[in-house]
């Protein structure tokens, strides 16, 4: 098993044997020039497991290093830059790792391929003229450039396309810089997702967003040609709710596995963020609808209005199944909900899922690293935000024992036993049936 932790004042890579959690090995790691609000991953093609290594802590400068999965042994590394997203498995040949940077002293931003059995360059493509691009979803780039904003759409180790951001989502004020989430779906020929609207008031610290001013769209992966928009709606695949999606090729693997249904809030009011997150306070009138879509069109296949749960639009709820999550009850009360069909029912006080826990909650990490992050306003930032944690918790959010078998949705299934992060552990059960 192999994850990043926090440790030594950064971020170290640790792999454990699955079976008593001893620690194999470990090696640095670093965040790059990454977004701090992008949450780590690790790039892992077969036994080979990629990651950021640090080489200059005040620069952000480092290289790509691939290793044995099993030793920790170093394959190969590439050349040290400053890489703007963390390494992935690349949509379109998961034995590829692909990653943004600017490799060595290039002034530009590229999308990058490297071969994950031995780090050979496989393409890289031009997405900036200038460092500060970024990935906004599989094959789908921010290059950086403002007045007007842009996507920039790869195809391969080409750029397949250019449009302005706003040929997608017109609406005024719209952009990456407000948060950004985007699944491409090959079977719909699509990219869908949203971007946030500017904030109605901004201090150095704080800011109030209104949570009705995003857009959801349904753009084409061939030219970048809006086929649909919904206005006033926040795509919500993968953060913060789990979407539903294609068993992955043979029953596992880290591949890309495209959403078979699209998940949106609706939402009205208004939230008030600070820094450092401590958690947004809504507005009396906040009012969150939950949606199942077709990606193809954008129509709603159903909805659950969850009320005033304003916390849904940044906290995944707690979960009773893969795609099955608890929420409020109009009048008092919970309900499962489950995600792919809309389907819906009461959940008794005190009642227990299959596994023995009435749910499984999960909560926020932040993590510190020597890596600073320059964003374009304010001081340098050393504040980060990892994977979410989850822990066995009661249906209305309070924690609870951790049951003897726990379903494979927690966590990982290796041998029998669900490996899954808690908020400050590593922990492991017997996978119940």
């Amino acid at each position: 098993m192999v994850l990043y932790v926090e440790a030594g004042g950064g971020l170290q890579v640790v792999a454990l044997d699955p079976k008593t959690g001893r620690t194999v090995w470990h090696d640095r790691a670093s965040p790059g020039d990454i977004t701090p609000g992008v949450a780590p991953a690790l790039g892992v093609a077969g036994s080979t497991v990629a990651f950021l290594s640090p080489v200059g802590n005040s620069t952000g400068s480092s290289q790509l290093v691939g290793v044995a999965a099993a030793t920790g042994r170093q394959l190969w590394h590439t050349p040290a830059g400053l890489f703007e997203d963390w390494p992935a498995p690349c949509a379109d040949d998961p034995l590829d790792i692909c990653t943004t940077g600017s490799p060595g002293q290039a002034l530009q931003t590229l999308a990058l391929r490297f071969r994950a059995s031995d780090g050979a360059p496989a393409g890289a493509a031009l997405v900036s003229r200038s460092p500060g691009g970024r990935a906004l979803g599989p094959d789908l780039f921010d290059p950086g450039t403002r007045n007007p904003e842009m996507l920039l759409a790869v195809s391969g180790a080409s750029v397949a396309w250019t449009r302005a951001l706003a040929s997608v989502f017109p609406a005024r004020g719209l952009s990456s810089d407000y948060g950004w989430d985007f699944a491409r779906v090959p079977a719909a020929g699509l990219f869908v997702g949203s971007v946030g609207g500017a904030p109605v008031r901004s201090t150095g610290s704080s800011a109030t967003i209104d949570l009705s001013r995003p857009m959801t769209a349904g753009f084409r992966i061939s030219d970048g040609t809006a086929v649909w928009r919904d206005a006033g709606t926040i795509f919500a695949c993968g953060q913060p709710l789990p979407c539903p999606r294609q068993p992955a090729p043979g029953g596992g693997g880290l591949a890309y596995q495209p959403p078979t249904t699209g998940l949106r809030f609706r939402a009205t009011g208004t939230a008030s963020i600070s820094r450092p997150p401590i958690g947004p306070k809504f507005s009396p009138d906040a009012d969150v609808v939950v949606e199942g879509f077709d990606l193809a069109t954008g129509k709603t296949l159903w909805s659950y209005n969850a009320g005033s749960d304003g916390r849904l639009l940044y906290q995944t709820p707690p979960l009773l199944g893969a795609y099955v999550v608890v929420l409020p009850a109009p009048g008092g009360g919970t309900v499962a909900l489950n995600l792919a069909t809309g389907a819906h029912r009461p959940v008794p006080p005190g009642s227990s899922g299959p596994s023995g826990a009435a749910g499984w909650c999960q909560s926020a990490i932040f993590y510190k690293t020597h890596v600073g992050y320059q964003g374009s306003n304010g001081p340098r930032e050393y504040d980060r935000v990892g994977q979410a944690a989850v822990e066995p918790c009661q249906t209305a959010g309070a924690s609870a024992a951790t049951p003897q078998t726990v379903p494979g949705f927690v966590g990982t299934v290796v041998g029998g036993l669900t490996v899954w992060s808690e908020s400050s552990e590593v922990a492991a059960a017997p996978t119940s049936s």
